[in-house]
């Protein structure tokens, strides 16, 4: 008997039943979609079908632990509530697996699973994968995106030195350049209008300076030729008449002299041209100064805008793994192949409890759970059938019932009609009869010559003939 009750259930105390229900193998074949009372037919088979739910654990298992990781690579950091959605993703992959092995019975069934089944690990098998392949090459990935990132920060601040040299004044926005878009900063001021000055000066120091030396040269050039003629010095072949004194080629080349100086300024140029070097002077050292300040203004500028974009670019996220992984399998075969095998790899995990399924075969498990399936659908078909036909009848009473009625309730109104045509004539009937006694009683009090016979025999009086 306690063989009899354990083979075919149902009789079981029910605290033996709740612990073998919690019992890690029990859990397993309820994972495979196993019903335990059917189970107990074939109890050799229990080994197998306890195996394919440890198959169907371990692949959302797997898939948790890859949306987990995806979520903290999504968001740069682990918590306590990642683990939420990483619970329901293998939840739901651990229903998908089960719906589609408990769905496997008959070769044609089991086919259509199969292929679905594949279909399916195509994509999840590469959403599990791409988590996992990130994680195992996350030292790669992570110094890939790091370098990237540095840089993006060398050329912004590259670009940004370019783009603001000295010679940028805040008033020039319109002459810059396409190449500088985006990079141009804002200064309260720069060494532009000093250095645009000490330029300016600078070229008017130098003309000046070549015309002072021009009027000095040709100055002291006519003097001396004016004291060279005035002491007899010099040759004819020159110029100079060899005489000394006062002569007419003295005075005249002394006159010369006068001239020269009176209309060339050479003391005032000269003057000038000493505080214009004053002026430079000066300016050189507010250049100095002021292309200090810019350079340090700039300088700072520049950390800030680097500062800023380094904070934008935050914790490594999901995508910037994926696009860091994808340039250095374009850069590395290596890494390319073994990318592609730890993909194939998760893909075959995927599919692992539907092609265990398909093909160990059919088992007698499911032969009897065919039986069982067929076995429930008759039943349930005749019991429909039962239902309708009972239905029907209690319609088809009644509907006789109230035929039966309605024909009752005909038959009433016409023995009613009958009855009130019968009543009516009797009332006619004692109407005729009261009505003749009345005339009898009148035609016994009435005189004798007040009657006569009509034509056809009938007592005639004055009311009319009787």
């Amino acid at each position: 008997m306690p063989e009899q009750r354990e083979r075919w259930g149902g009789e079981e105390t029910g605290q033996v039943s709740r612990r073998r229900g919690l019992e890690p193998p029990r859990l397993l074949r309820a994972l495979a979609g196993v019903d335990e009372s059917l189970l107990r037919e074939v109890w050799h088979e229990r080994a197998r079908h306890t195996a394919l739910g440890g198959v169907v654990l371990g692949t959302a298992l797997i898939a948790g632990f890859s949306m987990l990781m995806a979520i903290n690579q999504s968001l740069g950091a682990f918590s306590a509530l990642h683990l939420v959605p990483a619970l329901l993703w293998a939840v739901f992959v651990l229903n998908l697996d089960r719906l589609l092995v408990t769905s496997m019975v008959g070769n044609a069934r089991r086919v259509g699973s199969l292929v679905m089944r594949l279909a399916v690990a195509l994509m999840f098998g590469f959403i599990i994968a791409e988590p996992l392949i990130m994680r195992i090459f996350e030292t790669a990935i992570v110094q890939h995106i790091q370098d990237e990132r540095g840089r993006q920060l060398d050329a912004l601040r590259s670009n940004l030195v370019k783009c603001n040299g000295e010679d940028r004044a805040t008033a020039e926005r319109d002459a810059v350049t396409p190449a500088c878009q985006g990079f141009v900063l804002t200064f309260a001021v720069t060494p532009a209008p000093t250095t645009r000055e000490l330029a300016g000066l600078r070229g008017e120091a130098a003309a000046l300076e070549k015309t002072v030396k021009r009027d000095t040269d040709t100055l002291a050039r006519l003097r001396s030729n004016a004291v060279k003629e005035c002491v007899g010095g010099g040759s004819a072949r020159d110029g100079f008449s060899g005489r000394s004194g006062e002569g007419p080629l003295c005075r005249q080349r002394k006159a010369d002299a006068e001239e020269f100086a009176r209309t060339h300024p050479v003391s005032q140029n000269t003057a000038k041209l000493a505080t214009l070097r004053e002026r430079i002077a000066g300016l050189e050292t507010r250049l100095g100064t002021a292309v200090a300040t810019f350079e340090q203004s700039r300088e700072e500028q520049i950390n800030r805008r680097v500062e800023e974009e380094r904070s934008h670019q935050g914790a490594i996220g999901f995508l910037e793994r994926l696009d860091a992984l994808h340039d250095l399998t374009g850069q590395s075969s290596a890494l390319a192949v073994g990318t592609w095998a730890i993909r194939l790899f998760f893909v075959a995990i995927d599919c692992l409890p539907v092609v265990v399924k398909f093909f160990g075969g059919t088992s007698g498990y499911d032969e009897l759970f065919k039986v069982r399936a067929g076995s429930a659908q008759r039943i349930f078909a005749e019991r429909v059938d039962t239902e309708e036909r009972r239905t029907i009848e209690g319609y088809a009473a009644e509907k006789d019932e109230i035929e039966r009625r309605t024909r009752m309730r005909r038959d009433e109104n016409d023995l009613s009609l009958q009855e009130h045509q019968v009543g009516l004539t009797a009332r006619r009937g004692d109407a005729v009869s009261a009505y003749a006694a009345e005339l009898l009683r009148g035609r016994r009090e009435m005189p004798p010559e007040a009657g006569r016979t009509g034509a056809n025999g009938r007592v005639m009086t004055d009311s009319g003939a009787f």
